[in-house]
């Protein structure tokens, strides 16, 4: 992290994995959300769409979770994710001008990148961490790859990560993951509670192992 960069919630960081919600209908929001904090996944992050949900889960969860907000591309989704108590914020790209407002409102931000450039440039620009988008497509040896190629630089990453390729990801020293359908499933959209808290097991053993 630069220096005048605000560092990610501890508990995003003590989590290690980040819950990326659809950007979709989500009938089985709170009780999703409730199944993945009991299995040790407080870290949740909404699409900028569904923003207004942050200050609903804040209410219900209170310090249990950590609410963040992503594919944020405009000062007006900024705004409104720090308006809702978002702790964090994910950027599409390595913009400047957002990753200042960001600071400006005290909330942690990364920006999305991929290639070693990418991500060099978008480190420079004193965000919390660079977020890794798609990180499934550049294959399991990556992680440890870009770690030597981009060195000093705070990684998440994000994007069609099964256990397995998290697991190379944590290992690397990468300090959270993000998950998408590969946890979530249909469990936002009345799926089973049960087969989301067993894939909440099989990551969190796979970043814990």
């Amino acid at each position: 992290m630069t220096s005048d960069a605000l560092a990610l919630p501890q508990a995003l960081l003590d989590a290690r994995l980040v819950a990326t919600l659809p950007d979709r209908a989500m009938p089985s929001l709170v009780a999703a959300v409730e199944v993945m904090v009991q299995e040790g996944l407080p870290a949740v992050s909404l699409p900028a769409a569904q923003v207004e949900q942050v200050s609903k889960l804040t209410g219900i969860f209170g310090p249990r979770a950590v609410l963040g907000v992503h594919d944020v591309d405009s000062v007006e989704q900024l705004e409104a994710a720090a308006g809702a108590g978002a702790q964090f914020v994910a950027l599409c790209g390595p913009d400047a001008a957002l990753v200042t407002r960001a600071r400006e409102l005290g909330v942690a931000v990364l920006a999305a990148a991929l290639t070693p450039t990418e991500v060099r440039v978008a480190w420079t620009l004193g965000v919390s961490a660079v977020l890794v988008v798609p990180a499934e497509v550049m294959g399991s040896g990556y992680p440890e790859a870009l770690v030597q190629l981009a060195p000093g630089v705070t990684l998440n990453a994000r994007g069609g990560l099964g256990a397995y390729s998290a697991r190379r990801w944590a290992e690397a020293g990468a300090t959270a993951v993000w998950l998408d359908e590969a946890l979530v499933g249909d469990a936002f959209s009345g799926g089973s509670l049960s087969s989301l808290r067993e894939r909440c097991q099989t990551f969190r053993s796979a970043v814990d192992e």
